[in-house]
């Protein structure tokens, strides 16, 4: 039989470069060289007279015939760690490198704590994460950059799957002394188009949100003194004065226990909310510490 001259071993770093689309990342899973994983998917190529792998751009390229051995071997490889599992007694050790992208405030917060948990339960897993907006994250997953992210609302790519895990409450603030320099807060049209904002974009788009949402006012004229992509910026801004903005719930506890003074202006009922949502590549195989971490990850939070 020809499995006869074909090491187990073999099929298995095949198994992990197919995965993970990257020799140096298998290499990372595998506690291997590069080369080391290199060379044996070219005795495994040469046993079975069959190109798994073309080479492009320095990174392989599954063929059909690679497509198909994974399919088979992928199963396979799972049934016989179960089995060795179930007849020794022996608990399951997750291992591999987890990659995700995640946005900075929010990760911070909410996702890194988590990732601890994760990480104290299964030490051999390693985590790699990438900070960014959600138009970053759709190129670096459909790259294969990243196993999944946490992103806002966004038109992905159609191979992009996404599952709303989380809403984030965004609050309208600015200082207490800000606020008490403009005299009564009153909420009507007039005295919020005298206040002075920063924004994460110079079109205000998330300023007007919160606007129509809790007043019906879809044209405000806000003063808006500073325009910058970044929570943390965001934040910045507000607790030394400049004037209000919105920022996530979370951030706002964050600067309130250490003591900054923060004015919530209130809304007119429900408040407004920003999806989170998980994304990943339609139809990529996901290796089992990924699994373990995506799976605990959806489970972690409130939406289900």
């Amino acid at each position: 039989m020809l499995i006869d001259n074909i090491n187990l071993n073999l099929l298995r770093i095949f198994e992990v470069v197919y995965r993970t689309k990257s020799m140096t990342a298998a290499s990372h899973e595998l506690f291997m060289t590069q080369s080391g994983v290199s060379q044996n998917i070219r005795k495994l190529e040469d046993l079975l007279q069959v190109k798994l792998f073309d080479r492009i751009k320095q990174r392989p390229v599954p063929t059909k015939e690679a497509r198909r051995l994974f399919e088979v071997c992928s199963k396979v490889l799972m049934d016989i760690e179960n089995s060795l599992l179930e007849i020794t007694g022996t608990e399951k050790e997750l291992s591999g490198n987890v990659s995700i992208g995640i946005p900075i405030e929010f990760g911070n917060n909410l996702v890194l704590p988590k990732l601890v948990e994760l990480g104290k339960k299964h030490p051999r897993i390693v985590f790699h994460l990438v900070y960014g907006h959600a138009a970053s994250m759709n190129d670096l997953l459909l790259r294969g950059k990243l196993d999944f992210a946490f992103v806002d609302d966004f038109k992905f790519d159609p191979q992009i799957n996404t599952k709303k895990i989380h809403d984030e409450i965004l609050l309208l603030c600015a200082l207490e002394d800000y606020v008490q320099a403009q005299g009564p807060v009153r909420m009507n049209k007039d005295y919020f188009e005298k206040l002075d904002y920063v924004d994460y974009m110079s079109e205000a788009l998330i300023l007007k949100s919160w606007f129509k949402h809790h007043f019906k006012i879809s044209h405000p004229n806000l003063n808006i003194r500073a325009a910058l992509m970044d929570v943390t910026g965001m934040s910045q801004m507000i607790k030394n004065g400049l004037g209000a903005g919105i920022i996530p719930k979370h951030v706002q506890k964050n600067l309130k226990r250490r003591g900054h003074k923060i004015y919530i202006f209130k809304g007119s009922g429900k408040p407004l909310q920003n999806p989170i949502s998980i994304a990943w590549v339609e139809n990529r195989t996901q290796g089992l510490a990924v699994k373990e971490v995506f799976d605990s990850l959806v489970e972690s939070f409130s939406i289900k």
